[in-house]
């Protein structure tokens, strides 16, 4: 039984309770019945008698008797404190982030209009000399997303693996999202420094993100790769790669970023002067995604292919990942009690000690 925050293990004591009317009522009786006589050998001594305090305080010594009753009738219920315990079982995933950081990363195409008429105002040179134009690039958008997806996992193992010309582990899978969070936002010096040689390896970065997840025994096993290229320096081509991913039961997104045709904003520098001002240029076809390959890759191991041109489409393909992802989490939960009776019986054992100490104690006055 259980009144309020307490759990009572043996309730049936509870009729215990019963005879404390039936006690107050026989008290009450034995009280009316009582006819005290006192003589007095004057009318005037008995005018100077003064009540005393026994006499005042006759029911104290009854009413602590009853309270001592109802408290060892209550410790006898056994009260107990109810602790809810919980215990959580997670089915977690383990996510290598493939992430491609070659030179053409740093494109500035997924620009709004507000942010293009911003950087068109801005020193140019200034701006490029500080690579403060990373962070408007694909690579820019793409740490900003990620980081934003990294944000909303919570028992999941967590990877980067980078690639460009050659593939490199970045951070193991870990929990530790602080630590990941740098790397990631570090990434954008390997783009710089692979800006001379704009070369894309995607399926030595798949193979390297399936090196991480090889030994994994978590119940599914992720690989979230983004490229805004064509493979063009694999050791291992990327289907034959996605191959090993299914045999692997390892599940590939793959995510292309940047637009299909267009202008571009760029730099430009003047061939008199070295002077480097803002520009447009035309996307080239040879810089296009070559989506085929990356669908074929999302296909043979059960992922999907998603294609953004601006920062808002990659932030719904991450979030619609992030719901197909989800972790599974079983929460087991049980109660365990606590044992509450020694505070009552504390206080009903205080009780007929003061109630021994009133009986025997004499408050009678003599004018």
């Amino acid at each position: 039984m259980d009144i309020g925050a307490l759990h009572f293990q043996n309730p049936e004591a509870f009729w215990l309770l019963l005879f404390v009317p039936l006690l107050i009522a026989l008290y009450v009786y034995r009280q009316q019945r009582r006819k005290s006589t006192i003589k007095f050998p004057a009318l005037a001594l008995a005018k100077k008698a003064v009540p005393s305090r026994r006499v005042k305080f006759r029911h104290i010594v009854p009413a602590l008797r009853l309270a001592a009753l109802v408290c060892f009738v209550v410790a006898l219920a056994r009260p107990q404190n109810a602790m809810e315990v919980e215990y959580t079982s997670t089915d977690g995933v383990d996510i290598m982030l493939a992430l491609d950081v070659s030179g053409s990363m740093g494109t500035l195409d997924m620009l709004t209009r507000t942010e293009q008429a911003k950087l068109g105002v801005m020193n140019a040179e200034r701006i490029l000399k500080r690579g403060e134009y990373w962070k408007y690039s694909r690579l820019g958008y793409a740490q900003d997303v990620i980081a934003e997806f990294i944000g909303k996992r919570h028992s999941d193992r967590i990877g980067l693996s980078a690639f460009g010309a050659r593939s490199f582990t970045q951070c193991p899978l870990t929990m530790d999202y602080g630590s990941l969070l740098e790397i990631l936002k570090a990434s954008d010096d390997l783009a710089r420094d692979t800006l001379v040689n704009n070369r894309t390896a995607i399926g030595d970065g798949l193979m390297n993100a399936l090196a991480r997840l090889k030994m994994s025994d978590a119940k599914s096993r992720v690989v979230i790769l983004l490229t805004d290229g064509r493979d063009n320096a694999s050791v291992v081509p990327p289907v034959r790669a996605a191959e090993v991913a299914k045999s692997l039961g390892v599940k590939v997104y793959t995510v292309g970023v940047g637009k299909k045709n267009g202008k571009i904003l760029a730099f430009q520098q003047n061939p008199w002067t070295g002077e480097i001002s803002w520009g447009e240029r035309d996307i080239t076809p040879e810089e296009g995604i070559d989506e085929d390959v990356l669908k074929a890759i999302a296909s043979k191991t059960g992922g999907r292919f998603y294609r953004a041109e601006n920062k808002a489409e990659l932030e719904k393909i991450y979030s619609e990942i992030d719901e197909l992802e989800k972790t599974e989490i079983e929460t087991i939960a049980y109660a365990r009690y606590a044992e509450k009776f020694y505070p009552w019986l504390l206080v009903g054992a205080l009780l007929i000690l003061l109630e021994l100490i009133l009986a025997n104690t004499r408050f009678v006055r003599i004018p």
